[in-house]
């Protein structure tokens, strides 16, 4: 035992020693999960938002992982990525929570994925100096109450806690929703189809019942068994009152006598009075007609089904001014869609309706004219009563709302509308311009060469907000048609902080003329220092606001009404006078906010149509107004988790000849450093071998020096 003691205090020890402390640390870090997250937008960490979801967690939720193992670059960091960030869901959640990683090696693993619905991605892999491709699962199954939802696949680390924690919470909003339907009452599929369309020449057709009691059957089994299903035959006198009532798609076709008959196609989700008509239906294309919308069926399901249980959000989008409208693919469609998913857009017409008392965010998208009075008052107290509202105004608009999208060059007029008496008492001044800039969207042109479309910006990162939850971690974003902001007296009232949530760059300017032509060819750069200007995008207001009515209107009876007073032959009631009437006044006009609101400004409507924004959300630009939307709806934690991870970093080229300096160097240059470098290396190598031997061996004529060789000589010359 002494010598034991002797060696674990000698030196002996110290590397066997070192090896036992390396594998403890190890244990140790296995069993306690420690991780520094040193990236600027925490990728590798999870928010206090997904913290608190599954920290509050009433009913067991459950994550199985179905990963392939040894998967190839770059999916095995995917598969560690995931790995580590449901181990930090894992330790933030109470005990309802748990991650199960399943071993898809083993056949039953194979059988459940592929029974809840899971599919294998393809990859490439390079084994043995050989390009090949495998089949593998990179995918999520939740399971929450009666809700399964899959993430699937998985194939980039992009915006995956975003996809976790939404799904999260919409499968606990569903889950509530359907336990609080009715004892017995189930949610109905049905599929409307008049018989004899099958017998006309519409591809798919005689597929539809199957394929949807297929989807049916997988969806009511991740529902377990809250759906039911069922097929209805309508006859053509039946077919106006369905198209009535679901909106379903009608079509018109001769029958075989000759007679032309109506028919109904469409599936429909009920829930009491509520439904939702899926989007599979007949379209025409240069092949004929075919029914569309039947490859995705059980996600259109899933997606259908919690939009008609559960309760989202609703915002208001204000009608009525030749707004973009929502049902249009041109124009606010996208939109509409990207914002769903946590949303939902209630057209109002202020004319007609008012704003809802539990509503607490409005969007004005693109309107082109005037305001009743009433409107402009409505939206002024929804502000002084803490309302949030999203504007989205453009400076230029085209003469007739359709003629920059369909054909022919739009002529443009400057948007002056009412709605300017209200932004500028709160401290925004629009321009009636566009704004040009240097840095902007280019494109490379065959016969013309480099084409730059001034009027698409390029807003790089120091450009945007850097601390705003909006813009904290976006890379770069491309906006469209904007006109500038003025907030300089807003930033004067100290009751409003005043965030400038993007600018252009110093080389930006503008122009107001009505006849101008956004072509690439007619638009050129100023080319002038003293036009070169620092213009305002996007701004956001926060605060207490001041109303811009010193009273509330008096709103006078429409003449219709009048008329129809007029024409009545009842009798009218009459109204007695109360005593001292002249003593009593009544007024809700609020001229200052009470609680604190938000005012969100940009200066073009365009970043909300298809020319920038896609529908799957993946652009920039849609992070930018699904964060805003996010933000003025108190869900500011969703922003900095949507945007994680995205923020790339874009090069800043300040000239061409700088770019092209940069360019040759990476091809060229950097070869040219390493072959340097090596030369460098083998002369300082050579000069040290020689230095040894001349040390070592001086007699050898190899490594002597020329000043050595001439006095050797030398000396030889002396001897003889």
């Amino acid at each position: 035992m002494k010598k034991f003691l002797n060696w674990l205090k000698g030196p002996s020890s110290d590397f066997i020693l070192f090896i036992v402390l390396l594998v403890l640390i190890n244990i140790a870090g296995q069993k306690a999960f420690v991780r520094f997250d040193l990236t600027e937008p925490k990728s590798y960490s999870i928010s206090k938002a997904s913290a608190n979801i599954v920290k509050n967690l009433d009913e067991p939720l459950s994550v199985r992982v179905f990963f392939d193992k040894n998967l190839p670059s770059p999916y095995n960091s995917v598969a560690q990525y995931v790995e580590d960030f449901l181990e930090e869901y894992k330790s933030a959640a109470n005990k309802n929570f748990t991650v199960t990683f399943m071993d898809v090696s083993k056949d039953e693993n194979l059988a459940l994925a592929r029974d809840f619905g899971l599919h294998q991605v393809q990859i490439q892999e390079v084994k043995n100096n050989e390009v090949g491709f495998k089949q593998a699962y990179m995918g999520l199954v939740i399971t929450y109450g009666p809700n399964v939802e899959l993430i699937d696949p998985i194939s980039s680390t992009d915006g995956f806690e975003y996809k976790l924690t939404s799904t999260i919470s919409k499968m606990i909003s569903t889950t509530d929703s359907l336990a609080s339907l009715p004892k017995g009452q189930k949610i109905k599929i049905t599929v409307y189809l008049t018989n004899t369309l099958k017998n006309l020449r519409i591809s798919g057709m005689d597929q539809v019942e199957k394929l949807v009691e297929n989807a049916y059957k997988e969806v009511n089994n991740q529902k377990q068994d809250r759906l039911d299903f069922q097929v209805i035959h309508p006859a053509a006198s039946d077919a106006v009152a369905l198209i009535e009532r679901y909106g379903i798609q009608g079509l018109t076709y001769n029958s075989g006598n000759g007679v032309k008959e109506t028919g109904v196609f469409g599936v429909v989700i009920e829930s009491g009075d509520n439904f939702r008509v899926l989007p599979v239906q007949v379209q025409q294309s240069i092949f004929g007609f075919a029914v569309a919308g039947l490859d995705e069926l059980v996600d259109s399901i899933n997606e259908n089904i919690q939009s008609l249980v559960s309760k989202p959000t609703q915002v208001g989008y204000i009608t009525g001014h030749n707004e973009l409208p929502l049902t249009e693919e041109k124009y606010a469609q996208n939109f509409e869609k990207i914002i769903s998913g946590m949303y939902e857009l209630v057209e109002l017409n202020l004319s007609e309706d008012k704003i809802p008392a539990n509503m607490s965010s409005i969007i004005i998208n693109g309107p082109q004219f005037d305001f009743e009075e009433k409107e402009l008052y409505e939206i002024d107290q929804f502000i002084m009563r803490g309302g949030n509202v999203m504007f989205l105004i453009d400076g230029m608009n085209t003469m007739g709302a359709a003629a920059y999208y369909n054909s022919g060059t739009p002529q443009y007029q400057k948007n002056e509308i009412n709605l300017d008496r209200l932004l500028e008492k709160y401290g925004v001044k629009r321009g009636l311009n566009f704004v040009m800039d240097q840095n902007c969207y280019t494109q490379a042109n065959q016969q013309y060469g480099k084409l730059n479309y001034y009027w698409a910006p390029i807003l790089q990162k120091k450009n945007l907000a850097k601390n705003h939850p909006i813009t904290k971690n976006l890379g770069y974003v491309i906006m469209l048609q904007n006109s500038s902001l003025d907030v300089s007296e807003a930033e004067a009232n100290k009751d409003i902080n005043v965030t400038v949530l993007a600018t252009t760059s110093d080389k930006a300017w503008t122009i107001d003329k009505e006849d101008i032509m956004l072509n690439p060819l007619m638009i050129t750069d100023p080319n002038d220092p003293a036009r070169y200007k620092k213009e305002n995008l996007a701004v956001l207001l926060e605060g207490k606001f001041e109303s811009a009515f010193d009273e509330a209107p008096i709103i006078e009876e429409d003449d219709d009404e009048e008329d129809e007073d007029e024409e009545s032959t009842e009798p009218k009631p009459v109204k007695k006078p109360v005593e001292n009437e002249s003593d009593i006044t009544t007024s809700n006009h609020l001229k200052k906010s009470k609680i604190p609101g938000k005012i969100f400004v940009v200066g073009t409507s365009y970043i909300t149509t298809y020319q920038v924004l896609d529908a799957t959300a993946s652009s920039p630009i849609a992070m930018f107004l699904l964060n805003t939307v996010d933000y003025l709806n108190g869900n500011e934690d969703l922003c900095t988790m949507r945007s994680k991870g995205l923020s790339l970093n874009t090069l800043e080229v300040k000239s061409q000849k700088a770019a092209k300096t940069v360019q040759y160097f990476n091809e060229f240059g950097l070869a040219v450093l390493v072959a340097l470098a090596g030369f460098i290396v083998w002369r300082m190598r050579s000069r040290r071998k020689a230095k040894i031997n001349r040390k070592y061996n001086p007699d050898d004529t190899r490594f002597r020096t020329k000043a050595g060789k001439e006095t050797d000589e030398k000396a030889v010359s002396e001897d003889k």
